[in-house]
């Protein structure tokens, strides 16, 4: 009998769970899954967070860039717990990497202008050690570079494929619309891509989700879940920060030059650029259809937004 996803994943939990009590004296009081593959743990000893990995380069990579951190400086990540090898344990047939479980926490969000600002905060601080990390630690040279526009082909090709479904949680003239930008855009990527590729590498975060910023009771920040870490310009963490925070200020072009380090990068002509493509909408549709929720925006003032970003690239 073949086991379902579902299935394999508890059989590896429990003998993560086993293994931790028998082998590491480590008695488990209580377990929740936070999402797919993470789960939090109440032990004797602490909380902490395991997460599953299929393959052993993949969590210690992951062990490495989180300890690495804290090396250059940078503590607003969880820190990785000592036991397995190197925070990396066998069990079920996966991979588990066990971090500090940080408690009362809340994420942020991206209509509150101080979870901003806090935000792009951190990613600078971020950013300032992840370069010396490129510049320091040759772990570096293995994470995968970000290649943004192959990324846009395939998200766009993702989307193509799915219209009837897309049709469904969208209206025909936003389709059109987000259909016209993003042919734009990988019709003219190859104009940007020599500007982008000259930029000094850092080690991105990936995904600057505000789910992926915590904010503890006593106002500390925390930034998690760094499986999307790439070597590539920090602008691209940039790029995808102003293109979640957007729908909060209204699109509008202004309000995103006054947040720094923004202001810098919308003096880039491949950061303008990036701008124009959808990566909002064939990030959501998606979930949109899976909830049967409308994914809409307001057209009119993003069209003021694309038509001045035009404006500036001529």
């Amino acid at each position: 009998m073949v086991k379902s996803s579902n299935e394999i994943e508890r059989d590896a939990a429990g003998c993560l769970f086993f293994l931790l009590n028998r082998h590491y004296r480590l008695p488990i009081w209580q377990a929740a899954a936070l999402k797919p593959h993470v789960i939090a743990i109440a032990t004797s000893r602490g909380s902490f967070v395991a997460k599953a990995y299929r393959s052993l380069a993949a969590a210690e990579r992951q062990a490495w860039l989180l300890a690495a951190l804290r090396r250059a400086g940078f503590f607003a990540v969880p820190a990785v717990v000592p036991l397995g090898h190197g925070g990396v344990i066998a069990a079920g047939g996966r991979y588990w990497l066990l971090t500090e479980y940080v408690a009362g926490t809340r994420p942020f969000a991206f209509a509150n202008e101080h979870d901003i600002k806090d935000g792009l905060q951190l990613l600078n601080s971020y950013h300032a050690a992840t370069a010396n990390i490129v510049g320091g630690e040759r772990e570096a040279m293995r994470l995968p570079p970000m290649p943004l526009y192959e990324k846009w082909r395939r998200r766009y090709d993702e989307f193509c494929r799915h219209l009837p479904v897309v049709e469904t949680v969208m209206e025909k003239e936003d389709i059109l619309f987000a259909l016209r930008w993003a042919h734009y855009c990988l019709a003219t990527g190859g104009d940007y891509a020599r500007e982008l590729a000259a930029e000094p590498a850092a080690i991105i975060h990936g995904d600057v989700a505000p789910h992926n910023f915590l904010r503890t009771a006593a106002g500390e920040v925390y930034m998690i879940d760094y499986d999307a870490a790439a070597l590539a310009s920090p602008g691209l963490d940039y790029w995808q920060y102003a293109n979640r925070i957007l729908p909060h200020i209204g699109w509008s072009y202004s309000a995103l030059a006054r947040f720094a380090p923004l202001s810098h990068w919308l003096e880039k002509r491949w950061f303008l650029h990036a701008l124009l493509f959808p990566a909002d909408v064939f990030r959501e549709w998606r979930q949109a259809a899976a909830r049967r929720r409308p994914l809409a925006w307001d057209r009119e003032k993003r069209e003021r937004f694309v038509r001045r970003l035009c404006a500036m690239l001529k």
